[in-house]
């Protein structure tokens, strides 16, 4: 009797995988080439603060950061770390935000702006260590659509380093930041 309970137990288990949905088991983990937007007034969630690549397995997505909180504005002494708090978005190819980069014009580019393109988004809390250019962040997937849907409600591990630019102003040359390249892994 234990046997063919068991061996019930096996087959209903074995029946019922397939139907179970398919969750990704080894995280997904991509290249990061971001910009950052001169153009950027400061945290708004409908303005993003970089723009560029992300590449998975070979394939290239375009990816967004929208500040919408900080720890000290960036004109302040900002001691030794920058906090930051963002959303971020990663569309497939055929989201073409290029021409508009550093544009004054950023109207519309909420996640939701862009339903057909939109592969992830999700939110990240950050520091930037200002002794190395060092930048982390961790956050979660809030939606995932498409190939990407085993990943919605997973974690987000971002790192990378801030390369930075002098800029010559009316009032004199400025320092702002320019590249920020880096690792993106959902877990």
């Amino acid at each position: 009797m234990r046997r063919l309970t068991a061996l019930l137990a096996l087959a209903l288990t074995l029946a019922l995988a397939p139907a179970m949905p398919a969750q990704a088991k080894k995280p997904l983990v991509g290249t990061m080439a971001l910009d950052f937007n001169l153009a950027w007034p400061g945290p708004q969630p409908d303005i993003p603060d970089w723009a560029g690549n992300i590449t998975f397995n070979g394939d290239e997505y375009r990816m967004l950061f929208f500040a919408i909180g900080s720890g000290k504005a960036f004109v302040e002494d900002p001691g030794k770390v920058h906090f930051f708090w963002e959303i971020w978005a990663i569309y497939d190819t055929t989201f073409d935000f290029t021409t508009l980069l550093p544009s004054d014009d950023w109207a519309g580019w909420l996640p939701s702006d862009a339903p057909d393109e939109l592969v992830l988004w999700g939110y990240d809390l950050g520091i930037v260590a200002w002794q190395n250019d060092k930048y982390r962040m961790n956050g979660n997937v809030e939606e995932a659509f498409g190939a990407f849907e085993a990943w919605e409600g997973r974690n987000v591990h971002m790192s990378g380093i801030i390369e930075w630019q002098e800029i010559e102003t009316p009032e004199g040359t400025i320092v702002a930041p320019h590249h920020a390249p880096g690792t993106f892994r959902i877990n």
